[in-house]
């Protein structure tokens, strides 16, 4: 099955100006033509899920719609970027317009658009993440079964979302750019994760008549498998490894003739400065000759951390 990262389209694709009806307003907000080739180049598949009550209102029609997604489509097509799907739910219970005055599952924060994306291109949910700015795009990520991550734009809250703050995403960021980062880092451990489970497998795998349905489900990829939490011995796997790496990188550092070159001037450095010390407590001290030492071991200190600076940026 693939995974997809569903996005919301307003302040999250493209800036928003207040039911935007024409094409030429359509502006992409900063750095999400790299967002979406990144998560390309990582296997994802990229799909939109936008509730468009302009239509419902008599705004917009989706003739007009279809439009302004070719524009976002062809700026995105400019910079090497492309979507592999957009859904829309043109439809709301106050609309004006009877043809689409109405409830759906298609419209956030119910995942009918999700759950649609996922059984037209083969989606594995579990395995995907919704992206978007509001309350209702997480919670539409959640009950299809995603990972979410809320975008918060400068940081702000809408006075329109106060009520719906109790809904709270897997993680929050600034822009699409970041979330991409997030979505790359999670998918780099889970494939750590996945290297290592066939040996966790073979010692803690229950007899086939203990698996439970949701297992089941979740081990083949059923969309409506909800994430499956790690055992003792699975987070137990995954400390050793992570340990294991520590090690190996340790072992693999280089040896640094700079390094070592720093560590024998530091020690002459320190006993030069013990022979000033020693001139000055002499019983006829010289104090000629212990400014002499202590101008020695500033001489040999600076050596010593240039040394080491020089290691330390090469």
């Amino acid at each position: 099955m693939n995974r997809a990262v569903f996005l919301d389209r307003d302040h999250t694709l493209i800036e928003d100006p207040g039911y935007l009806s024409d094409p030429d307003a359509v502006k992409l907000l900063p750095g999400v033509e790299l967002a979406i080739k990144s998560l390309h180049q990582a296997g994802y598949k990229i799909v939109v899920c936008t509730n468009q009550s302009a239509i419902a209102r008599g705004i917009l029609t989706e003739e007009s719609l279809e439009k302004i997604h070719a524009e976002m489509r062809r700026q995105l097509a400019d910079k090497g970027a492309h979507l592999d799907a957009i859904y829309y739910c043109p439809y709301h219970p106050e609309g004006t317009v009877d043809k689409y005055a109405m409830q759906s599952d298609l419209r956030k924060p119910k995942p009918g658009m999700l759950l649609k994306g996922a059984k037209e291109h083969d989606i594995d949910l579990s395995q995907s993440w919704m992206v978007g700015d509001s309350p209702r795009d997480i919670e539409a990520g959640h009950r299809a079964g995603c990972r979410t991550i809320r975008m918060r734009l400068g940081g702000e809250v809408s006075s329109a979302e106060g009520a719906d703050e109790d809904v709270q995403a897997d993680f929050t960021v600034r822009n699409l750019v970041d979330a991409a980062r997030i979505v790359l880092r999670e998918t780099d451990r889970t494939a750590t994760w996945d290297s290592a489970r066939p040996t966790a497998a073979v010692a803690t795998a229950p007899a086939a008549s203990e698996v439970q349905p949701d297992c089941a489900r979740a081990q083949e990829g059923d969309p409506r498998a909800g994430p499956v939490s790690m055992s003792d011995s699975q987070v137990r796997m995954e400390i050793l490894s992570h340990l294991r790496r520590l090690v190996r990188r340790g072992e693999h550092e280089e040896f640094s003739f700079l390094k070592l070159a720093g560590g024998i001037v530091q020690m002459l450095a320190l006993l030069t400065l013990l022979i000033a010390v020693l001139k000055v407590l002499a019983s006829h001290p010289r104090l000629n000759d212990a400014i002499f030492w202590a101008l020695i071991a500033i001489a040999l200190q600076v050596m010593s951390l240039t040394f080491f600076s020089i290691h330390r940026n090469k």
